[in-house]
């Protein structure tokens, strides 16, 4: 340990925080699937996701930060500036592309967005944005869903739909990832049937399953009758 006299217990950095749009995202169930990842399958799938997540930001978000770590993602772009209506709009859209393509390799994502003080450097992740975002995804997220803060919900109220609890949660139908996918149809079945003695996993399968069949109706009638739901029957199948 190092011991600090005189001057250098001070600190010589000024360091400060600024105003950004903070994501926190994170894979449902991410404990339990690193823990049986016995041939690192998941591993490299959820590599390929983190890294074509930070690519996208890195082309087309200037000033994008992300960080990884184990299965968690974090996401912030600065508002601190004439573009924050844009910056938060390109955040809610990478957000919404990295859970279309967790939800079309069979992973359920939670997460949380809001916008205030952050700081990053190579080492610090740090600020009230930061706890925030992480308090949001933790305990009010709960089920498979990105909710976000009122502030930047009225800003863009079209991208944004209000939930039951009262918190505004991405709309599926406007970026339409994931929840309406054919393939994703056959990963929430398969994942219903693994987890059905699990209770609160299966309540949050069976949220993700009405949020998919609200999605696929809602398409059904814009005239994509190729859009599937998923039926009474198929989820007493799954539950037996």
């Amino acid at each position: 340990m190092t011991l600090r006299t005189g001057d250098a217990r001070f600190p010589r950095t000024n360091y400060k925080t600024s105003r950004y749009c903070v994501a926190y995202l994170d894979f449902l169930g991410g404990t339990d699937i690193i823990r049986h990842d016995d041939q690192n399958k998941h591993l490299n799938i959820i590599n390929m996701i983190f890294e074509d997540a930070k690519k996208e930001s890195q082309i087309f978000f200037q000033g994008a930060f992300v960080k990884i770590f184990s299965d968690n993602i974090l996401l912030a772009l600065p508002t601190d500036n004439d573009n924050r209506e844009q910056n938060i709009k390109s955040i809610v859209n990478l957000v919404s592309n990295f859970v279309h393509q967790a939800a079309d390799n069979g992973y359920l994502i939670r997460g949380a967005l809001t916008e205030g003080d952050f700081f990053h450097n190579d080492i610090i992740v740090y600020g009230k944005a930061l706890v925030e975002a992480v308090e949001m995804e933790e305990k009010y997220a709960i089920y498979p869903r990105v909710i976000v803060k009122k502030e930047i919900a009225k800003l863009l109220p079209q991208y944004f739909y209000p939930c039951a609890d009262g918190w505004n949660g991405i709309n599926h139908t406007i970026f339409d990832f994931g929840f309406d996918s054919t393939n994703f149809k056959y990963t929430l079945l398969s994942q219903l049937s693994a987890k059905k003695n699990d209770v609160k996993v299966r309540q949050k399968i069976m949220w993700a399953i009405t949020e998919f069949n609200i999605t696929s109706n809602v398409r059904r009638q814009m005239g994509a009758l190729s859009h599937e739901i998923i039926t009474r029957k198929e989820i007493e199948d799954a539950l037996k």
